[in-house]
């Protein structure tokens, strides 16, 4: 008899549970739909779409908002940047973008190593990568883009992505609005980088994908740790799984980073400043290499305002106790929520 009502209880208990994960695994279906986009990309403004960019394209629930965000990767990484597959939702920009309302796509930068073309890479500039953005956006207010057409489009850069935002948004004057991560003025600390740089060849993971192009760039082993993360706010695994996958960038890039600089100067869309608060190439105090105040929000407007002279709307945010990659430490959801507050403030169907 005992062991009867035993097994019932269990029966009964194991239905709860598996009814509670349906609905769970529906909830977030219901708040996702993501889709693989391919896009054709040039890189001379007005030439020929002979390239062909990928993208992670995901709507909220009820399906395609009217603002696109377009989420651009930082060096050496791509799409996955912005959701870290494996971890959960604790490094997940894009659900909490889709749970704000707000349809994103995530886009692997040509050159990179995921899913888009990859071009010689002496051809792979910030000036080229902004040509490229370009079309995307473009595609975006066209309907090139599934969903679309949008009625708004955001950039949302992480470093060298941040750096092709601006040179975009300077050169083309065609998105409402940019949030820009881990890029400030002046360029900062490069010493780490340059040091902790080898051609992408030597890497027996990566050379099948650049053959002998000496070009192409990626991490020294061991090195991003130190370079983008602040170790007593990252899980360990977390910077592993960045170590075993990291990616491709390319000397012109690299070579061409200071002139995103200037291209502040032109942007008039309203900006979102964000930085971590320990970026050891950006920002100085606690010994760290780079010249922007990251101590506070209030110290980090008064570092890079005045390199945004045409923008009426600039705001600035910290994200406490990160590094360079403010996706991938404790608390990213904070400055995720963050973004989603600002964008929705502006751009909320």
């Amino acid at each position: 008899m005992r062991k009867t009502i035993k097994a019932r209880v269990m029966f009964i208990a194991a239905v709860i549970f598996a009814g509670t994960m349906f609905l769970s695994t529906a909830k977030a279906d219901a708040l996702q739909n993501c889709s693989d986009v391919t896009l054709p990309v040039s890189i001379i403004a007005g030439g020929p779409k002979i390239y062909s960019l990928y993208g992670k394209l995901c709507h909220p629930g009820e399906g395609p908002s009217a603002t696109v965000q377009v989420l651009v990767h930082g060096y050496t990484y791509d799409h996955r940047y912005w959701a870290l597959p494996g971890f959960g939702d604790d490094y997940d920009y894009v659900k909490v973008a889709n749970e704000a309302g707000f349809t994103t796509f995530a886009i692997d930068r040509l050159g990179s190593a995921g899913g888009s073309s990859r071009p010689p890479s002496a051809l792979m500039t910030l000036q080229a990568g902004a040509v490229t953005l370009h079309d995307v956006v473009s595609a975006a207010r066209d309907g090139g883009l599934p969903g679309g057409p949008y009625e708004n489009v955001i950039t949302v850069g992480h470093s060298a992505g941040t750096a092709i935002a601006w040179i975009e948004a300077s050169l083309f004057q065609d998105v409402d609005g940019i949030i820009a991560t881990g890029f400030g003025h002046p360029f900062g600390a490069v010493q780490g980088l340059v040091l902790n740089t080898l051609p992408a060849f030597l890497d027996s993971r990566l050379r099948p994908l650049v053959g002998l192009d000496l070009g192409y760039l990626t991490t020294t082993p061991g090195s991003r740790e130190g370079l983008f993360y602040r170790v007593a706010t990252s899980d360990p695994a977390v910077i592993a799984y960045d170590e075993a996958t990291k990616g491709l960038g390319t000397s012109g890039e690299f070579l061409t980073l200071s002139t995103a600089e200037l291209g502040t100067l032109a942007i008039t869309a309203p900006v979102l400043f964000v930085m971590g608060q320990y970026d050891q190439i950006f920002c100085f105090g606690e010994n760290l290499g780079g010249f922007v105040n990251c101590a506070s929000d209030e110290t980090l407007y008064a570092s890079e305002r005045i390199y945004f002279p045409l923008v009426t709307d600039f705001e600035a945010y910290v994200h406490e106790g990160a590094g360079h990659n403010i996706n991938l430490h404790d608390g990213a959801t904070n400055w995720f929520d963050r973004a989603a507050d600002w964008a929705s403030a502006r751009f909320s169907d």
